[in-house]
């Protein structure tokens, strides 16, 4: 079995042994993430696939394991703990990390265009699924609407993808500005 396989089961090992999940729709989210990520990896064949594969399944793994902090600081951790034990070499987990935590482009930005990808990925995941609706209903409709403000911004580090998702962006503002409060 190889790598991306193995870490695959691991994130849905690691979901299924947590009681009361956070987020219950967290697997259909990877599983939504790598289909974009495998899409948007077409385009630059210089990337390196399983560095941005791995990080797509581990870069929201800090949601069910780790401290109270933030998620994606608890997912580096589960990054330098897990692939060690699959004979990664220190480099690649070194980039696979810079993707996981860069993934919110909050306190670190991506500097690679594996990382740009995860990030891109994962934004654009929010548009093609649920997440939105979810979010305001748990939250509120401010809280969906500034977090698609900065998904979009995310979007831009891959223009491509910027122009091909525009019309998601725009729908969703449109939506989430008639829903009634």
């Amino acid at each position: 079995m190889d790598i991306i396989n193995k870490t695959k089961i691991h994130f849905l090992e690691v979901f299924r042994k947590k009681e009361n999940p956070p987020y219950i729709h967290l697997p259909r989210h990877i599983f939504e993430i790598e289909k974009w990520a495998k899409k948007i990896i077409q385009k630059y064949l210089e990337v390196d696939r399983e560095v941005v594969l791995l990080s797509v399944w581990l870069h929201d793994i800090g949601q069910v394991v780790g401290e109270d902090i933030d998620h994606a600081i608890n997912s580096e951790n589960e990054v330098r703990v897990f692939l060690p034990k699959m004979e990664i070499s220190p480099e690649r987990i070194g980039k696979i990390a810079h993707c996981v935590r860069a993934h919110k482009c909050r306190d670190i930005q991506p500097n690679t265009l594996e990382a740009k990808i995860l990030a891109v990925a994962n934004a654009v995941s929010h548009m093609t699924d649920f997440y939105y609706i979810t979010m305001m209903s748990r939250l509120s409709k401010e809280t969906a609407l500034n977090k698609l403000k900065r998904d979009t911004e995310i979007i831009k580090f891959l223009p491509d993808i910027e122009k091909e998702i525009g019309p998601f962006c725009r729908a969703w503002k449109e939506l989430l500005n008639a829903y009634p409060d």
